[in-house]
């Protein structure tokens, strides 16, 4: 070890200080002596930190202010002595200075956001907009619900389906219907087009049509009659009908090429394959499109109980002998009415396909609901009346058709919400049941368009 260590001792007290800690760091191990060559040596200049740094300099402050001398100032509630050509500030003052600059950046960039956001929700209100409704308008637009400027929420016939801040379009194949909205019927441009759901009292329809009200169709009825190259009406079982079969999509393409969407003697189209159905129509001869809806967990329940019925599923249907086991089948259907109003009928269904279900249910289709009989019957009746004929029979064979002899009636118990049954068939009908929900809505707006003049005295 070196023997003599020179040490400068200043003026203040730190000095003593200094003093201390080279004898410490000489006595520590860190510190040894090198060789430099013959009769020399060198103490090694690695340095160690300096300890209790912090605790001395807390020391030596002043604790109040009244120990403080002439040349002291305070800061933050400290008393700190003033040095020549040394700011015993400064280290606080720059973290202060970099604590309050994040701040404000911060505080500017979150106000901009508000202020963005809150500028393009009263965009739309206009300038002149008074203060409540200001605050409506902003509420509604972070709510993502469009309102007027009174604060009063859109018609949902008024609301395209959003997907993804997108308008969700109607698929090309479907411009021969109507927009039932923006297009009022007129029976000398537009057949009735029934789109058929299983088990939702569609078949009552086509026979009220055909049996009470004597029109025309074109649909399954003509498929044993569907033969020859021209388009004939046929006679038989109490209704006239048109030699074609649209209970699928080849003879829906006959019925194409033969015109049957342009025919005068056609009063009513009727299929399940909506897309392909649609194509008959044409601009000069556009389809008005109508629909019975149902519950689709009661639907798919009544569907089991006619497939038990029928011999055609006999051997398929021998060892379902309950709705839960109709369930887990592989008979029980897959959302039916998604699938075929968005064209996809295989595969995964994903919420595409659910919004462009619903923007053609809110564009192109007249809603009736099962649930609602009276009310829906009396909607298509005036949309019935502007060609059936007119008469008591028709009204008793209505009656009869619809509330208490409507062909495939079956009676069965329901099945209860919350079963083992109701969740399998929830989960096979998730997409379905929102889309009924949504048609039930469409049904209360549509109502204005059946709307029968009062004349005031």
């Amino acid at each position: 070890m070196l023997s003599e260590v020179h040490l400068e001792t200043s003026h203040d007290g730190d000095g003593v200080h200094q003093q201390e800690e080279q004898q410490h760091l000489l006595q520590s191990s860190s510190y040894s002596a090198m060789p430099r060559g013959p009769n020399k040596t060198r103490a090694a200049t690695m340095k160690r930190p300096r300890r209790h740094v912090v605790k001395r300099a807390i020391d030596s402050l002043p604790l109040t202010e009244g120990e403080a001398g002439d040349d002291t100032e305070l800061l933050l509630g400290f008393s700190m002595k003033k040095r020549s050509g040394h700011d015993p500030y400064r280290a606080p003052k720059v973290a202060l200075a970099i604590f309050l600059l994040v701040c404000s950046i911060g505080g500017y960039q979150g106000f901009n956001e508000y202020r963005a956001v809150l500028s393009s929700s009263l965009s739309s209100s206009g300038a002149n907009s008074d203060t409540s409704a200001e605050e409506i308008e902003h509420r509604e637009t972070l709510l993502n619900v469009q309102t007027d400027l009174s604060g009063q929420h859109q018609n949902i016939e008024d609301m395209p389906v959003v997907l993804f801040n997108e308008h969700i379009e109607v698929p090309w194949q479907l411009s021969g219907l109507a927009n039932v909205f923006e297009e009022p019927y007129d029976p000398e441009k537009n057949k009735l087009y029934l789109w058929t759901i299983p088990r939702c009292g569609s078949t009552s329809i086509r026979r009220i049509a055909s049996h009470c009200l004597g029109l025309t169709m074109a649909s399954e009825a003509g498929k044993g009659d569907a033969i020859g190259d021209s388009l004939q009406v046929v006679e038989g079982n109490g209704m006239k009908y048109v030699n074609v079969d649209m209970s699928n999509p080849a003879g829906i393409e006959r019925a194409k090429e033969l015109g049957v969407g342009g025919w005068s003697e056609v009063d009513m189209v009727s299929s399940s394959y909506l897309y392909d159905g649609a194509g008959i129509f044409d601009p000069d001869h556009k389809g008005y499109m109508i629909a019975m809806f149902r519950h689709p967990i009661e639907r798919a329940v009544s569907l089991f109980y006619n497939l038990k019925s029928n011999k055609a599923y006999a051997e398929q249907m021998v060892s379902l002998s309950t709705v839960e086991q109709y369930s887990r089948s592989s008979l029980v259907e897959n959302n039916w009415m998604t699938r075929f109003l968005s064209n996809s009928l295989s595969g995964e269904l994903t919420p595409e396909h659910e919004a462009i279900a619903k923007e053609v249910l809110r564009t192109k289709c007249i809603i009736g609901l099962l649930q609602e009989k009276a009310e829906s019957m009396r909607r298509l009746e005036m949309l019935f009346d502007v060609k059936a004929e007119k008469s008591q029979r028709r009204y008793d064979c209505q009656e009869k058709l619809w509330y208490w002899d409507w062909p495939g009636k079956n009676r069965h118990e329901p099945v209860l919400e919350g079963s083992e049954a109701w969740n399998r068939l929830y989960e096979q009908n998730s997409f379905d049941i929102r889309l009924y929900e949504y048609a039930r809505e469409l049904f209360k707006a549509q109502g204005k368009l059946f709307q029968t003049s009062v004349t005031e005295e």
